[in-house]
């Protein structure tokens, strides 16, 4: 199953889908970071047991996702990850390979060391699941797409596939041109957390300022995959709109 096949008649569709009833856009009480560059020393206690190149997720409560232009269109895309400032923290790169994995991209930071791993292999399954590495190749957790025609839901999960938040929003059949909000929510629906939010040329994720470092490598992770299951999608229904 390719990144723009939509599920196949066998694959299982809920019959009662997570409720989606976005009512006002959802933002944390904004914090502007202390002005210091990107590359700014943290406390090594506070970073204890998390990764290199994580720190500078700690304080930050707001991502935005850009694309950057590239020359080789089709081969992959690019995109810098910036603060609420305008700094780059982060430079994300598809890696796209003939027989490859479906789904290939690495995080780096503006040292050029690598942080996160986004990785979907191909499969003969009808799953969608994408796993995030940290630098070392050590797994932090799982990304898994949930078909269903009312809604896009993905559910974030640990190293033990248990799940930690989950992302909902309108149905990829329906709302997926134009400016698109996408909640983040507690796994028992009851709390929203954060946000995802696609736009005209960049994406806008926002979350707890005191969320867990891994959770928000997670939550970026994320919001780059459900980027890619977007984008492929409006390719399709383009595609199918020509012929």
């Amino acid at each position: 199953m390719t990144s723009t096949d939509t599920p196949p008649a066998h694959t299982k569709v809920s019959d009662e889908p997570p409720s989606y009833n976005l009512i006002t856009p959802y933002a944390p009480p904004v914090t502007v970071p202390p002005s210091a560059p990107p590359g700014f020393q943290t406390d090594t206690a506070i970073m204890k047991g998390n990764s290199p190149g994580m720190e500078h997720l700690l304080q930050v409560n707001q991502l935005m996702v850009k694309e950057k232009f590239s020359v080789t269109q089709g081969l992959g895309f690019s995109f810098d990850v910036l603060n609420l400032v305008g700094q780059r923290l982060f430079q994300a790169e598809q890696n796209v390979v003939c027989c490859g994995p479906l789904y290939d991209v690495r995080i780096r930071d503006n040292s050029n060391n690598e942080v996160l791993h986004l990785l979907e292999n191909c499969s003969c399954t009808c799953t969608r699941e994408m796993e995030v590495h940290g630098p070392s190749g050590q797994l932090i957790g799982f990304v898994k797409v949930h078909w269903n025609r009312m809604v896009t839901h993905l559910s974030l999960m640990n190293t033990s596939r248990q799940v930690t938040l989950i992302v909902l929003g309108p149905s990829f059949q329906t709302s997926i041109f134009g400016n698109v909000s996408f909640e983040v929510k507690s796994p028992d629906e009851q709390h929203v957390v954060g946000m995802i939010r696609t736009e005209a040329d960049h994406l806008l994720l926002t979350f707890p300022l005191d969320l867990e470092v891994t959770m928000k490598a997670m939550l970026l992770g994320s919001s780059l995959y459900l980027e890619n299951l977007i984008k492929s999608k409006r390719k399709e229904l383009q595609r199918r709109a020509r012929d």
